[in-house]
Formats: C-alpha cells, structure tokens, sequence
C-alpha cells in the first residue's frame, strides 16, 4: 500500500509518498522528510529554544499565530531545515547572525513582525529577496531600500544629546553644592568676630557674584 503525504514546504504545497506494509509503516521518501506545521493555532509567548534540536526538521512553519519573543539563536543549529515560515507574528528584536549558517535553507519568511536592526548578510540570506521581510519597518539594509547609516546617525545625535543633558545637570548641582556649602559656611563665620572672618566673608561674596554671573 502507498502513503501519499501533502506537507507545504519552500512556499508550496509537496506529495510525498511512500510504502505501507504491516512491518514498515514508512519507506522511501518519507524516511528522509520530516517537518513541523504549527501554523495559524493562536500560539502566544515565547518562541522555545528547544526547536533548535530538532536537528532533522526539513521544514518549520510557526506563522499566523501571536508569537511575541525574539528569534532562537538555537535556530542556527538546524543545519538541514530548507524552509522556515515565522512571518505574521509579533517577534521582536534583531535577526540573528547566526541564521547565516543555515547552508540549506532556501525559504526564509519573517514578513509582519516587530523586528528591527540590520538584515544579516552571507550564505543563503544574500539569496532572498524583499519579500522576506516585509511589514518590519524598523529592519534596515539589504534587500530592503532603507539604509542602516540614517538610523546610526539619529542615535549618534540621541546619544549626544543625551550627553549634553547630562553635563548641564551636573554642572546644576555642583554648583548649587558650592553654594549650599558656602552659605553654611557664612552662618558658621558669624558666630566668630575677628578680622580674617571679614575676609573670608568678603571672599565667599565675591564667589557668589561670580557664580550669579555665570548663570545669567
């Protein structure tokens, strides 16, 4: 008796077929496919990194579900997975380099997503096309036409103005510190009546005109 088997893999749908006898369930072809369809199950949470050691998986498909977690690096240990489907979730954070090892993967879906950074480059990732990823507005780089080098600079600019915010407030408070401390010692100096406290006072006021200077 013959098994035929319908498993959707590199975006379409494929037969595979194989005998059936009471001692040998599978044969020939089907010895050498083995996939996972999770697809469209309202899945939610975190991705598990466990996946990752299905080491024969020829095919992964966890799309249309609400996935919220980053990709597995574990992921990149599926060195025989030719089509991997993660597209219409919610996952979030960067594409991991290491998915770059994965020499057989020839489908490669994160399309409507939340992720972001730099598209890995090398591999089989120079062979996809745009389509891969669409729906992540914050992901940058080949195929895709938005440069890497204009997010770089807005967050070279955030970064300098968050430097420039923090100089001024630490110049506020050493300056109110110092003032702070010379008015204590002002108070202090008026329980003594001696001629070098007339001079200290006179040069805790010059201080102070100075500092007023400096702030207007």
């Amino acid at each position: 008796m013959t098994v035929d088997i319908q498993f959707s893999a590199k975006q379409r749908y494929d037969s595979y077929s194989g005998a059936s006898d009471i001692h040998k369930i599978w044969g020939g072809t089907l010895d050498y496919m083995t996939g996972l369809d999770l697809s469209n199950n309202k899945l939610s949470g975190v991705i598990p990194s466990e996946l990752g050691d299905l080491l024969e998986l020829r095919a992964m498909n966890l799309s249309h579900n609400v996935l919220s977690s980053s990709i597995p690096d574990s992921f990149s240990k599926l060195r025989d997975i030719e089509s991997l489907d993660l597209s219409y979730n919610m996952l979030h954070e960067s594409i991991s380099h290491q998915l770059t090892n994965l020499t057989s993967l020839a489908v490669f879906n994160v399309s409507y997503n939340n992720l972001s950074g730099i598209i890995p480059q090398g591999g089989q990732f120079n062979t996809f096309n745009e389509d891969s990823y669409l729906g992540n507005p914050l992901l940058c780089g080949p195929p895709t036409d938005k440069s890497c080098e204009t997010k770089r600079s807005k967050e070279a600019d955030n970064g300098g103005e968050e430097e420039a915010s923090i100089d001024m407030l630490v110049f506020y408070w050493s300056t109110a510190s110092t003032f702070v401390i010379a008015l204590i010692g002002i108070l202090v100096l008026r329980f003594f009546d001696c001629s070098w406290r007339r001079a200290c006072i006179r040069v805790v006021d010059a201080f102070i005109a100075s500092t007023k200077s400096m702030l207007s």
